[in-house]
């Protein structure tokens, strides 16, 4: 007994599985790169130490960031690794950098934080963005074949 999918549309998904596909070494480098910086970065500001600033910023911006950007970290690594990944780890990162947005505002209006420490979110948002890359399809869109099918 032959499975209900035809030929046509076990070719139509691969074909449209592969132009998704994108293996290209230097984003996936480059990702990886800046993801472990993320990493090294969000690790002190999770227990509220900051190398770079001293205390110029407070500690409970600095524990927030630091859950943030663990998760951007994570994400971008996961990603790196494995690009099939972008499709679930684009709006969890996407979700984050609406979230830093939101309280970067916040944090400026009251300053909480030095701004030169709020420029540090930017590395969120390309990690955002070169996760983005791995997602969107490279070139023409595969054509479903139409017509009438038989089923056996």
């Amino acid at each position: 007994m032959s499975s209900p999918i035809g030929s046509d549309d076990a070719e139509f998904v691969l074909a449209e599985l592969n132009r998704r596909r994108r293996r290209d070494v230097f984003p996936r480098t480059t990702l990886a790169a800046l993801a472990s910086a993320q990493l090294i970065l969000a690790i002190p500001w999770l227990f509220g130490s900051s190398p770079l600033f001293g205390s110029a910023t407070a500690d409970l911006h600095l524990t927030r960031d630091g859950a943030l950007g663990i998760v951007f970290g994570v994400s971008g690594l996961a990603v790196a690794y494995r690009t099939s990944l972008g499709w679930f780890a684009l709006p969890l990162v996407f979700l984050l950098m609406l979230v830093q947005t939101v309280f970067a505002f916040m944090d400026y209006r009251s300053e909480k934080v030095a701004s030169a420490f709020e420029l540090l979110h930017l590395l969120g948002a390309v990690i955002g963005v070169l996760i983005a890359y791995f997602v969107r399809p490279r070139g023409e869109r595969v054509v479903r074949p139409r017509g009438l099918r038989s089923v056996k």
